[in-house]
């Protein structure tokens, strides 16, 4: 699980730091910088899940996010700026800072730092015309110009050329022994960090507020995809995959789907109709039974759909030992107060199942509909974090806001951002009094 993120000179924030839940809330005024922390996020996942390919440190453009170019991402514009990250992972904890040569017009690495339970592993810092590397807390210079060579970078992940200096200690006495082990060990370590780190950032599937609207009729491609896409684009390839399967081999998300919409009150269900052996077209059926093409209806159902979809897929393709990692950009839009609470209910399903989940949202709604279940203990109030981002005097405030085990803000909510929360904060003080509730179903989804 991301534990924690540091960013520095990037995008909106100069230096901020945050901590992370399973379930992870950014709130506040448009264009207050609010999405640049997922922006982050995306950006070292995308980089990650394609690392061994590339020569630059980061991917700025690629599945998750179009961030432009180096000064385009770097705060303040400036070619001379050092971005930065800090994050953790588990016990894991990785550092590095990238600068720009404005002559080569390229990106690298001029910091790296890998923490294991606190430990050093691995240290590369360059310096004004030199660079320092230690190898488990030690200087590399202790074994000779070989092991003090600059290392290259995969992606933001180091690979120091140590690895192919093992085999250059030939003698069998001790000291020679000693020094084989110490690298043999420094290697399994950093091997280790490098799986558990590219593995976490590879299970992340994000989702932007920029959603593909309905078509009319779709192909059968026979594509089975993994990932959502940024825009939602996979998403009926998806669930046409999955309903194409026979036995304990379908997930069955149009059915999850379709009790979803059933306790909403959106609609009775989802249904593929084929058209010709090549075409087919997406129908919502309606409390009546009718079949509805999906363009002929509400907006909001196509673009919920993707939103449940990604949610899904991830809990039916992780391991037993893994934690998926969704996020999601305004899932709310185009739906009813209603059914954006119940998101809320959606999301508090997916993270006592096993996800961690990073949602950007405007919706009071979806947030009061999780401080109820935070009051119901339904889910712990530590595993909930919410951030509202404001500017004030041309200063960034982040402030970091928790639910106490009642379901109420600590602290106070900054500047009556919630004017309206009379009809959930008046469900959070039945819930207290009562453990039954008038609409159960929409409280608890259990899936799959």
């Amino acid at each position: 699980m991301l534990k924690k993120l540091t960013v520095r000179n990037f995008r909106a924030y100069r230096n901020e730091t945050f901590e992370f839940s399973k379930i992870n809330v950014f709130l506040g005024p448009n264009n207050s910088g609010k999405s640049s922390a997922l922006s982050a996020i995306n950006l070292l996942a995308q980089t990650a899940q394609n690392y061994r390919t590339l020569s630059t440190p980061l991917l700025l453009n690629g599945q998750f996010e179009q961030l432009g170019t180096f000064l385009d991402a770097a705060h303040g514009n400036t070619s001379r700026t050092v971005i930065g990250f800090e994050f953790d992972i588990d016990d894991i904890s990785v550092l590095f800072e990238v600068k720009y040569r404005q002559q080569r017009r390229e990106m690298y690495i001029s910091k790296f730092v890998l923490w294991q339970q606190d430990k050093q592993i691995y240290s590369f810092t360059e310096r004004r015309d030199s660079f320092s590397i230690r190898y488990l807390g030690r200087p590399s210079e202790q074994f000779g110009p070989r092991a003090h060579r600059r290392p290259g970078f995969s992606g933001f992940w180091p690979q120091p050329r140590v690895f192919s200096i093992i085999g250059v200690y030939e003698q069998d006495d001790d000291d020679d022994r000693s020094e084989r082990e110490f690298f043999r060990d420094f290697q399994r370590k950093m091997r280790l960090c490098e799986r558990r780190v590219i593995e976490t950032l590879s299970n992340l599937d994000s989702l932007s507020p920029f959603r593909e609207q309905p078509q009319r009729t779709y192909i059968y491609t026979g594509d089975a995809p993994n990932h959502i896409g940024r825009t939602g684009a996979n998403g009926v390839s998806m669930l046409v995959s999955d309903e194409g399967r026979r036995g304990s081999q379908r997930a069955g998300f149009i059915q999850e789907i379709d009790r979803w919409l059933q306790v909403t009150g959106i609609a009775n269900g989802i249904r593929v109709k084929n058209l010709t052996p090549r075409h087919f077209e997406m129908c919502i059926i309606d409390h009546e039974g009718k079949e509805h093409n999906i363009c002929d209806v509400g907006f909001g159902c196509s673009q919920v759909m993707p939103v449940l979809t990604a949610g899904l897929y991830a809990l039916t393709t992780r391991s037993i030992s893994e934690v998926p990692i969704y996020v999601v950009q305004e899932p709310e839009i185009h739906l009813h107060p209603n059914a954006q609470a119940a998101l809320g209910s959606f999301f508090v399903g997916l993270a006592n199942q096993g996800m961690q989940i990073f949602i950007e949202t405007h919706s009071d709604h979806l947030v009061l509909r999780l401080a109820r279940h935070v009051a119901r203990h339904d889910i712990e109030a530590s595993d909930v974090s919410i951030y509202f981002v404001e500017v004030t005097k041309d200063q960034r405030v982040v402030t970091s806001l928790k639910f106490a085990s009642d379901g109420t803000f600590e602290p106070d909510w900054p500047g009556g951002f919630f004017p309206q929360r009379k009809t959930e904060s008046l469900a959070i003080a039945r819930d207290r009094l009562q453990s039954n509730d008038s609409n159960p179903d929409q409280l608890n989804f259990q899936y799959l």
